[in-house]
Order: C-alpha cells, then sequence, then structure tokens
C-alpha cells in the first residue's frame, strides 16, 4: 500500500490515480491543473498588488469534467436541487449529486489523489475566480491515507436561479498543507513576545510606509511603489525570502 515507508508518495507531489477503469488518467493534466496569475474580471491595478497576484496561483485548480446546469429551489432536501447533465456514470456514485441537501451538489471525481505522509489536501474556492452563484465548502482531507476518492462540494447561494458549468469551467481548488501546521499556531499580543524597543520599530515602520503611501506614491510613475514587489521595505532592506509571482 502508498505510504508504507516503502511506496510512499515522493515529497512535494500529488499523485492522481484513475477510480474506474473507464477513466483515462492522462485526462488529469486537464482536469487539475496550475492556475494563472491573471484573472479576466482584474483590470491592471489588481496587478499591482503582489499579495493578489501570489493568491490567484495558489494550490492546484479543479476543473469541471463535463457540462451541467443546477438550480435549488430552497429546499432543505436533496430534491430541491435539479440538475441537468449528460455525465456517465464512472462508479457506484452519481458523478454529480446532493449528498446533503441544503442546497449543497457534491462532484464525485473520477479520479485519486494521493499525497506523502503527513500531508493534506484543503478544498477551496478557486483564489480570486468567481463561480456564479456557488461557494465551493472548505475540507480537509488526509490524503495520505485515504484509498478513494473524495467529494468537492459546492454551496449554492440563491434559490431560483438557472447556473450552467462548461467542462473546463474552474468549480474548486486544492491546496497540499502539512497536517496540523495550522493548528500548531497561536496569536499572542506584542508585549508578550518582543522589548519595547522592538515594538517601537515595528510601529515606525509602519507610520512610514503610510506615509510613503499617501505622500509619495501619488506622485510616482502608475502611482505605485515597487517596495513591496522587489522585496523591500519602505528603508530599503531586503527580505531574506521573498516570493515572486
Amino acid at each position: 500500500m502508498l505510504n508504507d515507508g516503502i511506496n510512499n508518495v515522493p515529497d512535494n507531489t500529488i499523485v492522481a490515480f484513475s477510480d474506474n477503469l473507464d477513466f483515462d488518467i492522462n485526462l488529469i493534466d486537464h482536469l487539475i491543473t496550475k492556475p494563472d496569475k491573471r484573472r479576466q474580471w482584474f483590470n491592471p491595478e489588481f496587478y499591482h498588488c503582489l499579495p493578489l497576484v501570489i493568491g490567484n496561483q495558489q494550490g492546484f485548480m479543479i476543473r469541471a469534467a463535463f457540462d451541467f446546469a443546477f438550480e435549488w429551489d430552497g429546499g432543505e432536501g436533496p430534491e430541491s436541487i435539479k440538475l441537468w447533465t449528460d455525465a456517465p456514470h464512472h462508479n457506484r456514485f452519481d458523478p454529480i449529486h446532493s449528498s446533503f441537501g441544503k442546497g449543497v451538489l457534491s462532484i464525485n471525481p473520477p479520479y485519486i489523489l494521493r499525497t506523502p505522509p503527513g500531508v493534506n489536501l484543503i478544498t477551496i474556492n478557486p483564489p480570486n475566480f468567481i463561480i456564479p452563484n456557488i461557494t465551493v465548502m472548505t475540507g480537509t482531507v488526509e490524503t495520505d491515507n485515504l484509498r478513494r476518492n473524495f467529494t468537492l462540494n459546492l454551496k449554492i447561494h440563491m434559490p431560483n436561479i438557472k447556473v450552467q458549468v462548461s467542462a473546463g469551467d474552474p468549480i474548486g481548488c486544492i491546496l497540499p498543507v502539512p497536517r496540523g501546521f495550522a493548528d500548531g499556531f497561536t496569536l499572542k499580543k506584542d508585549y508578550e513576545v518582543f522589548d519595547e524597543d522592538v515594538i517601537l520599530e515595528e510601529m515606525n515602520a509602519s507610520l512610514d510606509s503610510g506615509t510613503h503611501r499617501s505622500e509619495i506614491e501619488p506622485s510616482m510613475p502608475n502611482q505605485v511603489s515597487r517596495h513591496y514587489f522587489e522585496g523591500r521595505d519602505v528603508y530599503g532592506n531586503y527580505f531574506e525570502d521573498h516570493q515572486k509571482p
């Protein structure tokens, strides 16, 4: 079996397996892709914000394997969602159905995803991508241990609105995260960790950055500073570890 100490999934790797004999695993390159840094609804100003541009590229985009449409009547049960799709049945579950009711669609993919020991996959909304009338429900899956596929659950916002999704449209995102990584963090106040001189230095740096943005940047070309993009603070100190898009 996988991750038994001999047949481990390699580090920094997600391995896709077919969930049935009818699914061509080579299709996975079209169904799971790295997100692009651009978004159709962004105007040029968005690309001046490095956190948004890097955010666009996080994780892996899950794309619809087939066309489907849906409409929820606002009811509580699974029967309250009407579906239109020609998607083939690929195992004992329908490829799209409602497991929970409450206006939640469940996508049952024809593939299995496995991660290295100790690494989970978290399902989230495609980063900075708008899916009409849908929010992807966040789930944390132990894909190093789970020996089957898992569903992507989509919460419908508003009833009585028919929405069409085409094959290839982004419908979710997966983020690999070490198990327990976020759980191990705590939140503390500045004085619980640092001396007053360190606190004042950070406060002044923040104030000087704000002054630069409000008084200096408006006179610069394109009204934007390149400090953060270039990995340095307002005083010109370079960050030791800086991520670029």
